[in-house]
């Protein structure tokens, strides 16, 4: 039984084999009446006549649904469109859904960076060659490629990238050329990584040496100071991934790039907490 729920068609059908695979864990414990406690339900027998087909979801009882089988992140949002998919009357919003549905199935499947990868982040130019390699042809011409780079670095570090992309599994040569293994990576959300870290920390303060080095119609900055709450905090970072996903959506369907660009989006507390009065 599969409990990956990108797989699924049917949000019915998941939650009958979550429930049974639970049931089976969790012993006598585990039961529609407790389910429907922990989501705040009053009747017993709700989510049993949910799974069978006699009852739909509501925009409410889909939150608390997800709450019952601790669904949560992008796996709480496919869910959702998957409940509108399945419950929607007519192919218009059929098909209005299964656009948001596809989107997220295809980020589910991109490709996460290996333990084993992680030097890919000991150097910060080694994203920046790995895209690069790939737009241009230099030719095996080292200091022409380490010249393309904003700020440039030498022949030998260059050429030292190349290597170290081909080994660790990001670049490959088909007919002369460099491909990229998987045009788009991740080490999923929230890396603890201290080359991961060490590599944003990088990237940011190359953002701001980019003042110096760039004209302003070449670069974009916008800065937004908010007071939230720690809920309100998880869901703008949960709407920057997606937004950050989203441009990725683009950048997949870009057949002509001309220049290779470092996006960085942070939140950052700039106060203490404050108690509520």
């Amino acid at each position: 039984m599969s409990s990956d729920i990108y797989s699924y068609s049917s949000f019915r059908q998941y939650l009958k084999d979550q429930y049974e695979k639970c049931k089976s864990t969790g012993g006598s414990g585990f039961t529609y009446r407790s389910l429907s406690a922990k989501a705040g339900i009053n009747s017993s027998a709700f989510f049993k006549f949910v799974i069978d087909g006699k009852r739909n979801l509501t925009a409410q009882s889909i939150l608390k649904t997800c709450i019952a089988f601790n669904i949560k992140g992008r796996e709480a949002e496919y869910f959702e469109q998957l409940v509108f998919f399945n419950q929607a009357k007519t192919m218009e919003e059929k098909d209005l859904v299964l656009s948001k549905l596809i989107a997220l199935q295809r980020h589910k499947n991109i490709p996460r960076i290996k333990n084993n990868q992680l030097n890919f982040f000991h150097e910060w130019y080694h994203c920046v060659i790995r895209e690069l390699v790939t737009m241009a042809d230099f030719s095996n011409d080292w200091m022409r490629l380490g010249q393309m780079l904003s700020p440039p670095i030498t022949s030998e570090m260059a050429e030292k990238s190349v290597k170290v992309l081909l080994e660790l599994g990001f670049l490959k040569k088909e007919n002369g050329r460099y491909v990229q293994i998987d045009p788009v990576m991740t080490t999923g959300h929230g890396s603890q990584d201290f080359q991961v870290i060490r590599h944003q920390i990088r990237m940011m303060q190359m953002s701001i040496e980019a003042y110096e080095r760039c004209r302003a119609q070449e670069r974009m900055t916008s800065t937004t100071t908010m007071g939230v709450s720690q809920d309100a905090f998880e869901l703008i970072v949960d709407k920057i991934r997606d937004f950050r996903d989203g441009l990725a959506e683009i950048v997949g369907h870009d057949r002509h790039p001309e220049r290779v660009y470092q996006l960085n989006i942070s939140m950052i507390p700039v106060s203490q907490k404050v108690e509520p009065e």
